[in-house]
């Protein structure tokens, strides 16, 4: 039982993570061709909708952007933001209508695991990377 764990004397399917073995220090291809390919299939498969994968990816950007901007970074500032952007989609998760909440808490937990070793500039680039990657591998939708 390698993804669930016992609640209740009932067996509670665990989300898988896809990033788990990612290092975000030093991206490989296989990161991307691998990883962020077979998550964005798997979310798909879960009902996951384009419209919420962008409109998070956009959120990412805007941080991209800003930080761009800036002749010097705070880490401490970067993990902050970071932090509320995963509060956003936790936020979506819950106002999500019953169907889609499992989808929400899918994505959650895989973007979760990539933004939590994040604790520099160089990383969150990457990262972003990895998102760009995740939106260009996501089937279209009709």
């Amino acid at each position: 039982m390698a993804n669930g764990h016992h609640q209740g004397g009932k067996t509670v399917e665990q989300p898988v993570t896809h990033f788990t073995n990612v290092n975000l220090q030093s991206l490989k291809k296989e990161d991307i061709a691998s990883s962020a390919k077979n998550f964005s299939e798997e979310l798909n498969g879960k009902g996951f909708k384009s419209n919420q994968l962008r409109k998070f990816y956009n959120e990412i950007m805007a941080l991209k952007t800003r930080y761009q901007a800036k002749t010097s970074i705070d880490n401490e500032q970067l993990k902050l933001d970071l932090a509320i952007f995963l509060s956003k989609i936790e936020y979506g998760k819950n106002k999500a209508k019953q169907g889609e909440k499992d989808s929400f808490a899918y994505y959650l937990k895989n973007i979760e695991t990539l933004v939590n070793k994040i604790d520099n500039y160089d990383k969150f680039k990457n990262f972003v990377t990895i998102m760009e990657a995740i939106v260009a591998y996501f089937p279209k939708q009709n």
